[in-house]
């Protein structure tokens, strides 16, 4: 039996490599000699690491720059090689697939969104993994250089297995279809996990600076999901569905989309569909427009369902207490048009409500969180201990 092992100098050459991995990752190109200063390792040691890292191809070492000083030894620079593999993001949502290839430091190299079949799951997994290969050769990137993928699919999902247990709005994607659809296109790690919990994940990446250890992250759009953040760490809850804000059920009636069985309550209640039924516009552009313009009949429709939110919002602050409540999805983009009556509706409240802000990301955080979660499994599984051996 094969067991992996690093004992004595070689833990420290592990050890050693990771440092200096994680280093050039942030910062792409410099010095061995910034190397060795910025991550506290003798010259000698950072050098012995670089000769691993670049037998593995994950770096390039270029010879001294003797133009660079007029005196003293010159600098030996070296580079992060982000091209040396890459990861693919997926964002599997009702009429549309987005699909991103991104390199070794989170650069886009190529994407495309593309209308996926829906007869079934068979012809759904044709279509995504066509639309795979297209975008990997727009990207100039051949499937075996692919290292990881991870998909976003709405509904429930079992991040174990990568099964759709449950999604409303798209039967199409029940069970292993996404899976099925990838595998055929690339021999790589899948992941598929909820849009919402990877749109949390890609928030915290991408968008807005937060340290904030308690966060919810709430994707609004025609359906509502929330990413909760507790201490720090994405809360999944028992059943992985914790945050389905959607099905909130605030005793809300009435509404146009009542009928509708693929809604949950709250989503009837405050989604893009009822906002657009109330303003009496085709899509959130033409409403946005208006509101700038000052219809009134835009804005109170923008200050109804804002003031129906905010009760999901102060439920949601009497169980949890987050520091922050971040508004993404379709609906952030609307900004302060939509953010002021939010804060108003929420000043009658009894308790002391968390920080609100728009996502800088919008319905982007979803794809940005795919490929974040592919480059943390590229990072663990390649990167962290590049020098153990068998034995």
């Amino acid at each position: 039996m094969t067991q992996v092992v690093a004992i004595g100098t070689n833990f420290m050459l592990e050890v050693n490599a990771s440092a200096i991995l994680t280093r050039l990752r942030s910062v792409g190109r410099t010095s061995v000699s910034s190397l060795a200063k910025e991550t506290g390792l003798s010259r000698q040691a950072v050098t012995r690491s670089l000769a691993v890292l670049e037998s593995m191809g994950l770096v390039e070492i270029s010879a001294p720059d003797r133009a660079a000083t007029t005196s003293g030894r010159p600098p030996q620079m070296v580079r992060f090689r982000a091209e040396a593999g890459h990861v693919v993001g997926v964002a599997v949502e009702p009429g549309r697939t987005r699909i991103v290839v991104a390199d070794l430091a989170g650069e886009f190299v190529a994407e495309s969104t593309a209308a996926p079949r829906r007869s079934g799951p068979a012809a759904f997994s044709r279509s995504l993994s066509a639309a795979i290969r297209k975008v990997l050769t727009r990207a100039g990137v051949e499937p075996a250089d692919v290292w990881h993928v991870s998909a976003a699919a709405s509904g429930i999902v079992d991040p174990a297995t990568g099964h759709v247990t449950l999604s409303p709005g798209m039967p199409e994607i029940a069970g292993d279809a996404i899976l099925a659809g990838i595998r055929a296109a690339v021999d790589a790690p899948v992941y598929v996990d909820n849009d919402v919990k990877l749109a949390t994940r890609g928030e915290r990446w991408r968008g807005a600076p937060h340290a904030e250890d308690s966060l919810v992250f709430i994707d609004w759009g025609e359906r509502i999901g929330a990413g909760i953040v507790l201490h720090g760490d994405l809360y999944r809850g028992a059943s992985n569905d914790a945050g389905d804000i959607g099905y909130l059920d605030l005793l809300a009636a009435g509404t146009a989309a009542d009928a509708d069985p693929d809604l949950g309550p709250f989503e009837r209640w405050v989604g893009i569909r009822e906002l657009l039924r109330l303003a009496g516009k085709a899509d959130l552009t033409d409403l946005a427009e208006a509101a700038g313009r000052g219809d009134e009949r835009a804005l109170a429709a923008v200050r109804t369902v804002a003031g129906r939110f905010a009760k999901g919002i102060a439920a949601i602050r009497s169980l949890l207490d987050p520091e922050v409540v971040v508004i993404g999805g379709d609906m952030a983009a609307l900004g302060p048009i939509l953010l002021e009556p939010l804060v108003e509706a929420l000043e009658s409240e009894p308790l002391n409500q968390p920080r609100l802000e728009i996502s800088t990301l919008g319905a982007d955080a979803i794809i940005h969180g795919a490929v974040h979660h592919s480059l943390s499994c590229v990072e663990q599984d390649r990167f962290h201990a590049p020098v153990s051996r068998n034995r």
